[in-house]
Order: structure tokens, then C-alpha cells, then sequence
């Protein structure tokens, strides 16, 4: 048992960290899109949500070991996507909206892989809150990640009228 609660509070940290990165890489994107309401709206919730998961995963490691998850890292964060989400350009035009939307939705897809590890570990190890909490969380990474994706065709079409600059933003030509 204390081999399986050291694996879920090492998974625990990383996911502290993830989330961290998650607010940084979240906080950019609503400042880059203020151009484009609907999306700077979804991205501004999604923050929301990360700042209220980060609160429950440190309660989470508060309740198993008395530690808040502050000395976690980004060490679990492949450097690919790492590196893409942090040299990728922010929003401009819809072309780079676009692209920057698909390196949010890679990032989700790794938050949705490391909570399904995290809600097994957490079952593995008896400690059934920590699964349910991260089993919520679970819940909002795959709603995010799919109205990213549902997104992505519109910006990449901006003629859809699904996704547009905000009446006072300059006009751009698309073609």
C-alpha cells in the first residue's frame, strides 16, 4: 500500500504542475483572443475551471500526506508539447487562431491521459475522494477538449461567421 500511495502522490504532483501550466498557457490565450469573444469566453471559463482544479488537487494531497502540491514540476510534460505550446505565436490572424486552438486541444488530450491515470491510481491505492475529485475533472478536460475540436473547422474557415473578430477589431481579408 505504501508503494501504490507514493505512485498516486507523485501522479498528484505532476498534475499540480500540469495544472500550473495550464493557467500560463490559458492566461495567454484569453489575452491573445480578445479579438475573437466566443473563443476568449470558452478559454477565460476554462481558466476558471483550472484555477478551482488546481485548489482541489491541493486538497487532495492536504488530505493524504499534508503536503499542498507547491514543490510539483512540469517534469511529466513532454518537451514536444511543451515546446510547441510555448513557442506556437498567439492569435492574430484566423490561420494562427487555428493553430493555436489545435496546440490547447493536444495539451487537453494530455490532461485527459494523465487524469485517467490518476483516477487509477487513485482507486488502486484506496483513496476513493481522490479518484471522484479527479474523475470531475476528467469530466471538464473532455468538454473542453471537444469544443476545441468542434471549434477548430470554424476557425480555420473564418467565412463561417462561427468564429469572428469583434465588431471594433480591424478587418482582416481571408482567403
Amino acid at each position: 500500500m505504501t508503494h501504490l500511495k507514493a505512485d498516486l502522490m507523485r501522479t498528484l504532483r505532476d498534475a499540480c504542475a500540469m495544472e500550473r501550466h495550464a493557467e500560463w498557457l490559458l492566461r495567454t490565450h484569453v489575452a491573445a483572443t480578445a479579438r475573437y469573444p466566443e473563443v476568449s469566453a470558452r478559454i477565460d471559463a476554462d481558466l476558471t475551471a483550472t484555477l478551482a482544479n488546481q485548489k482541489a488537487l491541493a486538497g487532495c494531497m492536504e488530505r493524504i500526506e499534508g503536503t499542498d502540491g507547491s514543490d510539483a514540476t512540469l517534469a511529466a510534460l513532454p518537451a514536444d508539447v511543451a515546446g510547441a505550446i510555448e513557442t506556437g505565436s498567439i492569435a492574430q490572424t484566423p490561420e494562427e487562431l487555428a493553430r493555436n486552438l489545435a496546440i490547447l486541444m493536444a495539451f487537453k488530450r494530455y490532461e485527459i491521459a494523465s487524469y485517467t491515470s490518476l483516477i487509477a491510481a487513485a482507486e488502486a491505492s484506496g483513496f476513493f475522494e481522490t479518484k471522484f475529485t479527479c474523475e470531475g475533472i476528467l469530466i471538464q478536460q473532455v468538454a473542453m477538449a471537444d469544443w476545441l475540436f468542434d471549434c477548430l473547422p470554424s476557425t480555420d474557415d473564418a467565412s463561417t461567421g462561427r468564429v469572428r473578430p469583434s465588431a471594433g477589431a480591424a478587418p482582416r481579408s481571408v482567403h
